[in-house]
């Protein structure tokens, strides 16, 4: 190879190499600091990066979560949001003495499911135990890890009943009677909160 062919290798080299460095790009990145201003920091396999905003759809950034992050060329980066991870699949609750699973072929089993914007929502049919009308009743636990920002209340359907469901900051699940008395069944679906 002549000098001159060497040149322009190595010239190519380089343009490509600051070209490369200059385009857009996506990394992943772990949440390290969250904000209420809407910034997250982040750490990425080339080091910390600080106050970086995150899209409005990443709606309840947690700290360790994995998330994808955009670099402009210019500079600026924006976080798009948190990959998925088991939680968000439905997981089965845990249901507390008395209380337990229906027992019809097609009816769901008590589960409950977190989203990426953080709604805790609950789904499936169990046979409550000792229900009432003056008291509630503590009925299952949600797995560790899942959890609402609030307590949340909601009104769910029964065997000839009418039930409130609570959704409880400590991770439990509370049920109190609104009508009727006795159910053989009462449905979670549709119960749900942030």
């Amino acid at each position: 190879m002549s000098m001159s062919e060497r040149f322009l290798a190595s010239v190519s080299r380089v343009a490509t190499r600051t070209v490369e460095q200059g385009a857009a790009s996506w990394f992943l990145a772990t949440v390290t600091a969250v904000y209420a201003s809407g910034h997250v920091d982040l750490t990425t396999a080339t080091g910390p990066v600080t106050k970086i905003r995150r899209l409005r759809s990443y709606g309840n950034p947690q700290v360790g979560d994995r998330v994808v992050v955009r670099r402009r060329a210019s500079g600026d980066w924006v976080v798009d949001g948190a990959l998925a991870t088991a939680s968000d699949a439905w997981q089965p609750l845990t249901l507390r003495a008395g209380h337990t699973l229906t027992t019809g072929p097609n009816d769901a089993p008590p589960s409950v499911k977190k989203t990426s914007d953080g709604l805790v929502a609950l789904s499936g049919m169990l046979a409550p135990s000792g229900l009432t009308t003056s008291d509630s009743f503590v009925i299952a636990d949600m797995p560790s890890g899942i959890r609402p920002q609030y307590r949340g209340a909601c009104m769910c359907v029964g065997d000839a009943v009418s039930v409130r469901i609570y959704i409880n900051v400590d991770g439990t699940v509370s049920a109190r009677l609104i009508t009727g008395s006795s159910p053989s069944w009462i449905s979670l679906d549709g119960a749900q909160c942030r």
